[in-house]
Order: structure tokens, then sequence, then C-alpha cells
């Protein structure tokens, strides 16, 4: 039977996993307040810039994507513009999603059998802590680009001009992601550790 810091840590493995996914595939990394921009091909005032989409005044009343351009469409236009840095970024978090999920699926079956010799745990922590690196990196290097180079900031403040470009949610939920993907990374070594001693 799994004990409680097995339990705590795939729960933290499944909620970096789902945010990871979340902030990967929405559009709401960058937030262009009247501002037209050519990075993410944000040629409107009010745009919404995600990894892999942007969007131009929001979503609109159905929730549909009509007013969404994929960075894919018209012979990869968009994604042919995109500096190195947002490249990089792209890779990073997929190469994230791909090993929280295996983090995900190999602590799941850890709870299911267990085996002499071999310590699922140890696999777990590893693609956690796999995945943090990415993350952290991911968000460290968006983060730093988008400022340096965008003037992207936080929050606005009250001598702040109506155009600028803030940081999204989804940013936010990738930061917290990174965070979680440490923590479960520290509890499945914690995990992993106390079964070798036994």
């Amino acid at each position: 039977m799994p004990n409680c810091i097995v339990i705590t840590a795939i729960v933290c493995v499944l909620i970096t996993t789902v945010a990871t996914i979340v902030s990967f595939s929405l559009p709401n990394w960058l937030h262009f307040q009247n501002l037209g921009d050519s990075l993410c091909g944000c040629s409107s005032k009010d745009c919404h810039c995600g990894l892999w989409i942007n969007c131009r005044g929001g979503f609109d009343a159905s929730s549909s994507l009509a007013n969404c351009e994929w960075f894919f469409s018209d012979d990869f236009h968009i994604e042919k513009s995109l500096p190195d840095w947002f490249k990089a970024v792209q890779g990073l978090m997929s190469c994230a999603v791909a090993s929280s999920m295996l983090s995900l699926l190999i602590g799941l079956f850890s709870l299911c059998w267990t085996c002499k010799g071999c310590n699922p745990h140890q696999a777990t922590g590893a693609f956690a802590n796999l995945t943090f690196l990415l993350l952290a990196v991911a968000v460290c290097v968006f983060g730093t680009k988008a400022y340096l180079e965008k003037q992207a900031i936080v929050m606005p403040s009250q001598t702040t001009s109506n155009e600028m470009l803030l940081f999204g949610w989804s940013f936010w939920v990738a930061v917290g992601a990174t965070g979680m993907a440490l923590i479960s990374s520290i509890l499945y070594f914690c995990v992993g550790r106390s079964d070798d001693t036994y």
C-alpha cells in the first residue's frame, strides 16, 4: 500500500503535467495591450500571444478560434519569423510536456506494481527533475528575452502608458508548474531513498 508521501508526490506530478499542458497549448504567454508588434504576428492593438497561436481581441463569445491564427498556417509564415529564443522556448516546453507525462505514467504504474531490484520512484523523480530543469530554462529564457527585447512587464503601474506588453497567465502557469515539478522531484527522490534502505 502506498504511503502518504507517494500519494502526495503523484498528485504533485499530476498538477505539474496538467499545468504544463495548459501553459503549452493556450495563447496567453504575452498580452499586447494597445500595442501592435511583429512578435507572434500580433498586428492588432489587442492580441494574446501563445507558443503556437495568437488571438486578436481574445476569444469571441462562442469560444471559437475564429479570430486566432496558428503559427503553422500560411506555410509557416509566423513560425519562420519568430526569433531563435522563442523557438528554443517552444522546443523546451515540448520536451517538458513529454517528460512530465513520462513522470506521471511511471508514477502511476509504480502504484500498481512492485519489482525486486528496481526502483520506479527514482525514475519518476528523475523525469520530474528533468521536467523542472526544462521548465525552469524555458521560463527564464522567455521572461528574460521578452523583458529585454520587448519590454514586457509583470503588472501595469500608474505611470505606465496605455500601450504595454504584459506577461499573460499561461506564462505564470508555467512558472507554477516549474515550482510544482521541483517539489514532486524532491518528494520522489525522498521516497526512492527510503525504498533503497529497506
